[in-house]
């Protein structure tokens, strides 16, 4: 390879390096589907778009927490808090934001993400603070309390904004008296992905899709437990297009 040939490839390297850069720090939709190499090696179901991105938030938000849990436990300077957050926010709004049109409702995922994700900051930040000028424990029982109460007051107000009883479902068994659907991960209903049995209902046929009626399960999350609408159309979303019957 030739001298001209070789600062050429740096310097396309460099340009694309560029633009990669400000694209992830001001992102814009995508209209192609993002691609998973590594997470279907990993995972070994087939899962959806929507599961896949949903997975990569579950992922990114757990690797942040024991970022920030291993500053804490090496005692490192509290500025590697605002450092590391920096970065998983500006990642999480490009992963929100670039996937925006593959999310079946983007809009929770959002809400929920970013404001966990804050609490979540400012509570490893106030502990770091709180080991400063503690004199006994009851300094770390009072801001466990203060924790506590901030992420029960967030799942509230996020239950009574986005939350509900029920989901969608596409239909891919009849059998009997029982019918197998596919539900996606619904984090407004609670729900998992998954393939659920429920009672079968008139005017099934494999393909449709079906609203469900979820009941809480302590520790399990959400599960589908009955049919309660029937939509004409079958598609593989679970997001109805036409009237129910």
């Amino acid at each position: 390879m030739s001298l001209e040939d070789f600062l050429y490839n740096i310097g396309e390297a460099v340009d694309s390096g560029i633009h990669k850069l400000i694209e992830f720090i001001n992102p814009s939709p995508s209209e192609d589907p993002p691609t998973f190499r590594y997470l279907t090696r990993l995972i070994k179901k087939d899962l959806t778009t929507h599961e896949f991105l949903s997975l990569k938030l579950q992922i990114a938000f757990l690797i942040y927490l024991l970022t920030n849990l291993a500053v804490l436990f090496l005692k490192l300077n509290p500025l590697w808090l605002a450092v590391i957050a920096l970065i998983y926010f500006l990642y999480l709004r490009y992963l929100l934001t670039r996937n925006r049109e593959f999310f079946i409702e983007p809009e929770p995922y959002r809400f929920f993400y970013y404001f966990i994700s804050l609490i979540s900051f400012g509570a490893f930040l106030g502990y770091s603070f709180i080991r400063r000028i503690a004199t006994s424990i009851y300094y770390y029982y009072g801001y466990l309390v203060l924790v506590f109460i901030a992420v029960m007051a967030f799942r509230w107000y996020f239950k009574t904004k986005y939350g509900r009883d029920w989901t969608y479902g596409v239909v891919e068994e009849i059998r009997g008296d029982i019918v197998k659907v596919f539900v996606h991960d619904d984090i407004s209903a609670n729900v998992k992905p998954g393939r659920y049995w429920v009672d079968a209902v008139d005017d099934l046929e494999v393909g449709r899709v079906v609203k469900l009626i979820v009941e809480d399960r302590r520790l399990r999350g959400a599960v589908p437990t009955k049919i309660i609408e029937v939509y004409l159309s079958s598609q593989t979303s679970t997001e109805p297009k036409e009237e129910s019957e």
